[in-house]
């Protein structure tokens, strides 16, 4: 294994450590707190597939938008690609609300929370201002948040009697995971090979899912 490989590898390796300890803090918050200590109310559950609605409208553009920004053709195609795949996914959060007769239509149209809009505005500023290789380090993590979110998300289904039915959002993204994240690691390792691309990686990474958390507890504020 060469050295410049070497460092990858262990740059993939630190980013997971790094975001392994960004999501012990979002734990540790309000919205944690409250799903877990507490019965999950059903506008609990709207408010946050509300903004879970919201951003994931926006990941499929915000994705070929990276592609702007000039890049190696290998790294293009898996843009093109994943932007593909995220492409209506915001119509599943509709479908699981309609489900169990959560969805108003009015609702689609309301700004979302500050946290939300922060993290959308962001995504796009990511694409267009750096490009494909740093929007990776929302990918890393993004993918394999199910590892996380698999407790609280249990806890709602327990709380309100959902079935897989109702939450085909979660469970589309369960089912990809694995494979999703193969292909992100994969992507790292082949083009944020300098510093400069890892730090920038890391950066976009850590701020997303922050924005997250935050995201998260201000729809729990809304219910306390």
């Amino acid at each position: 294994m060469s050295s410049s490989s070497s460092s990858t590898n262990g740059f993939v390796r630190d980013l997971r450590e790094t975001i392994e300890t960004q999501w012990r803090e979002i734990k540790r918050g309000e919205f944690w707190r409250l799903v877990m200590d507490k019965q999950v109310t059903r506008p609990l559950y709207r408010d946050l597939m509300l903004q879970v609605y919201h951003y994931s409208k926006h990941n499929s553009v915000n994705q070929a938008v990276a592609a702007f920004v000039p890049a190696p053709e290998g790294l293009l195609r898996f843009v093109y690609r994943h932007a593909s795949e995220e492409l209506g996914h915001e119509r599943m959060v509709t479908h699981d609300l309609r489900s169990i007769g959560l969805l108003e239509e009015a609702d689609l149209a309301k700004p979302p929370l500050p946290a939300t809009e922060a993290l959308i505005g962001y995504l796009y500023y990511v694409a267009l201002r750096y490009g494909p290789i740093p929007r990776l380090g929302y990918s890393f993590w993004a993918e394999d948040a199910h590892a996380h979110i698999g407790e609280p998300l249990a806890k709602i289904c327990m709380d309100l009697q959902l079935t897989s039915k109702n939450v085909t959002f979660f469970g589309s993204h369960a089912e990809a995971d694995a494979d999703h994240i193969r292909q992100v690691e994969e992507a790292l390792e082949k083009y944020a090979a300098t510093p400069a691309d890892q730090e920038l990686v890391t950066r976009v990474a850590i701020t997303t899912l922050s924005l997250t958390g935050q995201l998260l507890d201000q729809v729990a504020r809304r219910h306390r």
